[in-house]
């Protein structure tokens, strides 16, 4: 019968005290990483077990290369196993500490816990050129640096809503509303809008302008049906306004241009920092088809484009000031009229009126032509007429007339008496007013 050679052998999970120099020793009780069981022993020339295999280390082996998801220690789930990969070098899953890498995907084990990516340093988390950041399980919002086309980091998709402050410097274009600097532009046409109720109908809402409001242009519009105003005194023809530079300005020069010249005439003074003269210098002409403005003297500083130029009129332009009105008399266009009251330049220039220059008048039907009002002056309707303290006679009653120019004038009151009559004011058969210098007893 065979012979059968036994070695040294535990069902616990203790490793022998001693084994004798090549001896073997066997444990099979159920071996974890913190006992010795499923351990086998030999000892070494000092006597020393020492451990050299068992099933403990074959278990942790025993998983199919390539396989980590849902694989298990065959004997004891606790201890874990060694992933082995297959030929090409791969397993299926990984898994460091709270991150899962699983096909293409990188994940979280930890509930609600957040991925960092952080290079350490002064490194960078690169995206290629030309490559997607997308969102959403259907990609619905992507980020794209366009290298080969536009060269730009673009945005697609769903659109973008901020729940904070963004901040963004070097001007940026918003479908066809540009913002640069403190600037704000159209990119299409020439009208822009701000509308403060969009959903409602068109003259809804309120716009609040918080500071003082300065329009530049040719022409202001307003449509509201009634409008008020606080400032107890409305100042009309300001002998100041402001331009915008539209093109930088070097230095040792003497043009600017502007957005608009219009209303600017040569003796006019620019004002702004960079022109000679300590910033203040005299137009000597302009050219208003390209809206160049020339200037005496030469720019000491560069001067750059969107700074504002202050414009002191120091030219005489024979215009009226005052308010002008539209009504109509009757239906249809032909019954439109146009109205004016204000001060008149040169009162001299209207055929019907012998008053002086710097009139005050009233023109119910005015023909108004580069800002210059003409026309047959209106009625006055008031309760009473005063004249200034030097125009009537200070002792009171006075009598007011016209001399041949059509001016009211106030004779002398009847306090300064007279020696003798040239005149006698009665009326006619009529009742109308008429100077005599016959007095008629009648008849008897």
């Amino acid at each position: 019968m065979a012979s059968i050679i036994r070695v040294k052998r535990s069902t616990g999970t203790t490793a022998p005290a001693t084994l004798n120099f090549g001896e073997l020793g066997l444990t099979v009780g159920v071996g974890t990483h913190g006992n010795k069981g499923g351990r086998l022993f030999a000892g070494d020339n000092g006597s020393n077990p020492q451990e050299v295999g068992g099933r403990y280390f074959t278990d942790l082996l025993s998983i199919a290369p390539g396989l980590v998801a849902g694989q298990v220690n065959p004997t004891t789930a606790a201890n874990g196993f060694v992933p082995i990969v297959d030929q090409t070098g791969r397993v299926d899953q990984w898994n460091v500490d709270n991150l899962r890498l699983d096909g293409n995907k990188l994940s979280s084990t930890d509930a609600n816990g957040d991925i960092l990516l952080d290079p350490a340093g002064s490194g960078e988390i690169n995206v290629p050129d030309d490559t997607f950041f997308s969102f959403g399980t259907d990609k619905d919002s992507k980020l794209e640096y366009d290298e080969n086309g536009t060269d730009k980091l673009l945005v697609s998709g769903a659109a973008w809503q901020f729940n904070c402050g963004v901040g963004i410097t070097g001007g940026s274009v918003i479908d066809n509303i540009a913002i640069s600097t403190n600037t704000i532009s159209s990119r299409s046409g020439d009208v822009l809008y701000i509308d403060p109720f969009p959903d409602g109908l068109s003259s809804e809402g309120l716009l609040i302008v918080k500071g003082s409001l300065q329009v530049d242009g040719t022409t202001t519009t307003v449509n509201s049906t009634n409008a008020t105003l606080n400032d107890p005194v409305m100042h009309l023809g300001d002998v100041t306004s402001a331009r915008t530079v539209m093109l930088d300005v070097a230095v040792g020069v003497s043009t600017i241009t502007l957005d608009s010249v219009v209303g600017i005439n040569t003796g006019d003074l620019l004002q702004v920092a960079g022109l000679p003269n300590s910033g203040l210098t005299t137009v000597t002409s302009l050219n208003l088809s390209t809206n160049v403005v020339t200037y005496t003297g030469l720019s000491t500083t560069g001067i750059s484009t969107e700074s504002q130029v202050t414009i002191t009129h120091a030219f005489d332009t024979n215009t009226d000031r005052g308010i002008s009105f539209s009504y109509n008399t009757g239906s249809g266009s032909a019954n439109n009229k146009k109205g004016f009251f204000g001060y008149v330049d040169e009162g001299s220039s209207n055929s019907l009126s012998n008053a002086p220059d710097r009139s005050w008048t009233y023109i119910p039907d005015a023909t108004i032509t580069a800002n210059s009002a003409s026309g047959i002056r209106g009625f006055l309707d008031i309760k009473g007429l005063y004249f200034q303290s030097s125009d009537y006679a200070s002792g009171g009653n006075g009598i007011m007339y016209f001399d041949s120019t059509g001016r009211s004038i106030v004779s002398a009151g009847t306090t300064a008496g007279i020696t003798t009559s040239n005149f006698v004011l009665t009326t006619d058969a009529s009742g109308v007013p008429k100077w005599t210098n016959t007095l008629d007893g009648g008849i008897f």
